[in-house]
C-alpha cells in the first residue's frame, strides 16, 4: 500500500465518517431521551413511550436533575441495530487520528483499535460519564502510541520532548489544539451510542465476538504485541492495534534495556566517527592536521534496495572527487532517533537521551575533547533553534567552542526551508561551511559538527528544491510521494556536500556523513524498505597528493 493509495483511503474514510455523523445525529436527537449522556442519570429509549405525558415527565426530571437540552447533552441512548453499533466502534475512533495524520506526520499503526471494542462492550453497563472518560483516555493513549511507535520514543522520551513545544511554530501548535474538540466530540458520540437494556448483553457479546475475530488476523500480520513469530507476516499490513497494551509492553522492554545500560554505565558502541579519528591518528606528526567535518544526516536510513541506496550518493561518483579523496562506504548499528545518534557519533556511546545530562567525565570521552587536545577549534551547527533538546546548553557542555543555530545563520542571510521544523536550508549550510569555515585559515584546524534538518519527517510533499524529475526514473519513488520527497531532500544534502568538498579549503579536510536513524515513515511498507538496525555512512579522506 503506497502513500497515494493510503491518502485516498483516508479521504474516503473521513468523508464517510463525516457523512455518517451528519446522517445519524438528527436521528439520535429524535430518538433520544432528554437526559445528558455525560452528567445525568441514564434514561434509555425503552423507558420512553410515545405519549406526550411521559415526554413531559422525562423533561421535568431532566430539568430537575440540572441537565440542559442543547448541544451534545441532548444526545443519549438510541435504538440502533447491532451491526450499526459495531460499525460505529470500528470506524469512528479512527476519525481524529486520520484527520490529524498530516499534522503529526504519522498514521495509526493498525486500522482497528481493539481496546475501543472492549471499552464499548463494558460501557453498555456503565454510566455515560464513566465511559466518556474511558474513551478520552483511550484516544489519548492512541495518540501517544502512534507517536512513540513512529519515532521510537519511550514514554520518558516523549515526556521530555513536550517541554520543547514552546519552540515549535505557533501555527503547528494551533493546528494540534484544533483536534481537541474533535476528540471530545467523538468520545461524546461513542458514549451516547448504546442498545436498549434488553439487548445490552447481546450487543456486548457481539463486540466481543468481533474482538475475538480480529485477534488471529492481527497475529497473522506478525505485529501482535503479545504473540508473534520472528519477522513472518502473512498479512502485509497491520489489521488491529492495542495502544495501552502496546505502550505497557514497550515500557517494560525499555525498562529492562535501560536497567542493562545503567549497570553497564557509559557503554561504547560502534560509530562511523571512529573512522575519522583513525585517519587523524594515522597521519604523521609532520603532516598538516586536517579539518574534520562530521555531518549527521537526518533520517538517512540504509535502503534495502541497492539501486535506491546508490542513487542517493551518486554525486560522489564524480571523477573530481576520486582524484581528491579516498571514498569509503559502510554502515553502523543505530538505536532510537536523533539524540541517540548524536551520542553514538560524538561520544561513541549508548547514552541516548542521557547525553543531555552528560557529566564532565563523560564529556571528556567525546570527540570535542579529543580534538581540543590536538589544538582544534570545535564548531557545532544546527539549522533550527538551539532550545530544541537544549542543544544550546548541550554543545558547550560537550566542549564546542562555537554554536550556530537557525537565528544566527539567518543573520548571515541564509534562507529558510519548509518542513516539520522550518529552519535554514541544508544546502545553504553546506555551501556556507565550504566557503566561510573551510576556506578561512584561522591558524588551527577545525572540527565542524552539523546536524541536518530538512529531511525530518513529516516532510513537505513539495520540498523547496528544484524538480529534476528524478522520482519518475525509479518506480519505488514514483509510486510514493512521501518516499520521493525524502529521497530528494537527502540527496540534496549529498549534492551540496559534494560541492563543498570540491571547493578550495585552507587545509586538507575529512568529510564524514552518517545517518542518525531510519526514516520513521508511518506506513509499514515504507518502513520495511530500510534496515531497522543499521544506518549508512560515507567517509571522504583527502589523498596525500591531492590539491586543495
Amino acid at each position: 500500500m503506497d502513500r497515494t493509495w493510503g491518502e485516498g483511503v483516508m479521504r474516503s474514510v473521513i468523508a464517510g465518517s463525516l457523512q455518517f455523523l451528519t446522517d445519524i445525529l438528527p436521528w439520535v436527537q429524535r430518538r433520544s431521551t432528554y437526559c445528558s449522556p455525560l452528567l445525568g442519570p441514564r434514561l434509555d429509549v425503552a423507558e420512553v413511550s410515545d405519549s406526550k405525558v411521559k415526554n413531559r415527565s422525562i423533561e421535568k426530571r431532566a430539568v430537575k436533575s440540572g441537565n440542559k437540552l442543547d448541544g451534545l447533552a441532548s444526545v443519549a441512548a438510541v435504538r440502533m441495530p447491532f451491526y450499526a453499533i459495531a460499525l460505529v466502534y470500528l470506524t469512528l475512533p479512527n476519525l481524529p487520528l486520520l484527520l490529524s495524520a498530516g499534522w503529526l506526520g504519522v498514521w495509526p499503526h493498525g486500522y482497528i483499535n481493539l481496546e475501543f471494542l472492549l471499552i464499548g462492550a463494558l460501557g453498555f453497563f456503565l454510566p455515560r460519564s464513566a465511559i466518556f472518560a474511558l474513551f478520552c483516555v483511550e484516544l489519548l493513549a492512541d495518540y501517544i502510541y502512534i507517536v512513540c511507535y513512529a519515532y521510537q520514543f519511550s514514554l520518558e522520551n516523549l515526556a521530555s520532548s513536550l517541554r520543547y513545544l514552546s519552540v515549535l511554530p505557533r501555527d503547528r501548535v494551533a493546528e494540534g489544539l484544533a483536534f481537541v474538540p474533535v476528540v471530545l466530540l467523538v468520545c461524546a458520540i461513542l458514549a451516547s451510542v448504546r442498545p436498549l437494556p434488553q439487548l445490552r448483553r447481546r450487543a456486548a457479546g457481539g463486540l466481543l465476538a468481533v474482538f475475538a475475530l480480529l485477534i488471529p488476523l492481527d497475529i497473522l500480520s506478525g505485529q501482535n504485541p503479545l504473540w508473534h513469530k520472528g519477522d513472518v507476516a502473512l498479512i502485509p499490513f497491520r489489521i488491529a492495534r492495542s495502544p495501552i497494551l502496546s505502550l505497557v509492553l514497550r515500557e517494560f522492554r525499555n525498562y529492562k534495556m535501560n536497567e542493562a545500560w545503567r549497570h553497564a554505565e557509559n557503554v561504547s558502541v560502534p560509530s562511523a566517527s571512529a573512522g575519522a579519528i583513525s585517519f587523524v591518528d594515522g597521519r604523521a606528526r609532520s603532516e598538516e592536521a586536517p579539518n574534520v567535518v562530521l555531518i549527521l544526516v537526518e533520517s538517512w536510513g540504509l535502503a534495502l534496495d541497492p539501486h535506491l541506496a546508490v542513487s542517493l550518493t551518486a554525486a560522489y561518483d564524480d571523477p573530481r572527487i576520486s582524484r581528491k579523496f579516498q571514498i569509503s562506504y559502510g554502515s553502523v548499528p543505530f538505536t532510537g532517533l536523533t539524540l541517540p545518534g548524536e551520542a553514538r557519533e560524538l561520544c561513541h556511546s549508548t547514552l541516548g537521551f542521557g547525553i543531555l545530562r552528560a557529566s564532565g567525565e563523560t564529556a571528556r570521552q567525546c570527540m570535542p575533547a579529543y580534538f581540543h587536545a590536538r589544538g582544534y577549534q570545535n564548531i557545532a551547527i544546527h539549522g533550527y533553534v538551539g532550545q530544541m533538546y537544549n542543544r544550546n546548553a548541550l554543545y558547550p557542555n560537550l566542549g564546542f567552542d562555537q554554536e550556530w543555530f537557525g537565528p544566527d545563520l539567518r543573520t548571515l542571510g541564509l534562507p529558510d526551508c519548509r518542513g516539520a521544523f522550518p529552519g535554514i536550508c541544508d544546502a545553504s549550510i553546506a555551501s556556507w561551511i565550504g566557503t566561510s569555515l573551510l576556506d578561512e585559515d584561522q591558524g588551527k584546524p577545525r572540527f565542524i559538527y552539523w546536524v541536518t534538518l530538512n529531511s525530518h519527517l513529516p516532510i513537505p510533499a513539495s520540498p523547496d528544491l528544484p524538480d529534476e524529475g528524478v522520482c519518475a526514473t525509479q518506480p519505488a519513488l514514483s509510486n510514493s510521494p512521501a518516499l520521493c520527497s525524502w529521497f530528494r531532500l537527502v540527496r540534496a544534502v549529498h549534492q551540496a556536500v559534494q560541492q563543498a568538498a570540491l571547493g578550495p579549503s585552507a587545509r586538507p579536510t575529512v568529510f564524514l556523513l552518517v545517518g542518525d536513524h531510519a526514516p520513521p515513515f508511518g506506513e509499514p511498507q515504507l518502513r520495511d524498505m530500510f534496515s531497522s538496525t543499521q544506518v549508512p555512512y560515507l567517509l571522504l579522506t583527502p589523498l596525500a597528493d591531492s590539491s586543495r
